[in-house]
């Protein structure tokens, strides 16, 4: 059953956590309820936040170039097209948490109908998605990458679910796409990830709690916690579909 398959994978990707992507997490998690305030008004965001959040993506395997080196003449005007003020130093370093921080107050307001919502029990309707579409793609174009600003769209997704709601938001990247075979023109895209992805992952998630609730004669709410309980680290059923993704697919 679905059910027993995502609690088996869960348990081969903790055993294989050689590279310690649980520490991060949960230091990354830890730093983010600490800074909630922030968060809560994104203007208030700085630099300090950008490296923290910038650092823990890069040991999530996101190679986000963040380097003291100076920008390219390329980055600078494409920086200047973003609308963003230019920052005091135009390194790379400087320009990609400038960026970030200024992408994530345009987006991270927009997102607050959904500060409570989880996978299982928010409603994907148009309004829902296109919102979730637009600030994704809002937040992505914060890398540079060979002369241009690029997006960073398996970056977003880790953004969204660490920063803005874990209990919603499911990671991917580019093979977890190809695996759900996502659309070629919709892959690293805002439209891919609200429109396919993210309901995708919720019909993943209800078929195993139904299935958990049918098999354990349990309520919807006991039935979250029985499964829960019996993944490893009892993260949020997001996280949870996340490493059956990682550990099935990678």
């Amino acid at each position: 059953m679905l059910y027993e398959d995502i609690r088996q994978r869960c348990k081969e990707y903790h055993q294989g956590d050689d590279r310690g992507y649980d520490g991060s997490y949960a230091r990354y998690i830890e730093y983010k309820n600490q800074t909630q305030a922030k968060w809560d008004n994104p203007d208030r965001l700085d630099f300090g936040d950008a490296e923290e959040l910038i650092t823990f993506l890069n040991k999530w395997v996101c190679r986000i170039p963040f380097k003291d080196a100076g920008a390219s003449k390329e980055v600078i005007l494409e920086l200047l097209k973003t609308g963003a003020p230019l920052p005091g130093a135009l390194t790379i370093r400087v320009i990609t948490m400038h960026l970030l921080l200024n992408n994530l107050a345009k987006a991270v307001p927009q997102l607050t109908t959904l500060q409570n919502a989880t996978l299982l029990d928010v409603k994907f309707n148009e309004t829902t998605k296109q919102m979730i579409q637009e600030c994704f793609d809002t937040i992505a174009w914060f890398g540079i990458r060979k002369g241009r600003i690029s997006n960073e769209a398996v970056a977003t997704s880790k953004i969204l679910h660490v920063a803005i709601n874990p209990h919603l938001f499911v990671i991917w990247d580019n093979d977890i796409q190809k695996s759900y075979e996502i659309p070629k023109r919709l892959v690293n895209t805002g439209e891919g990830y609200a429109h396919v992805f993210l309901p995708r992952m919720q019909d993943i998630a209800k078929r195993a709690v139904n299935e958990v609730m049918a098999k354990e004669n349990l309520s919807c709410a006991a039935a979250i916690q029985s499964f829960t309980d019996h993944c490893e680290k009892k993260n949020s059923l997001a996280k949870i579909i996340d490493e059956y993704n990682f550990a099935k697919f990678k």
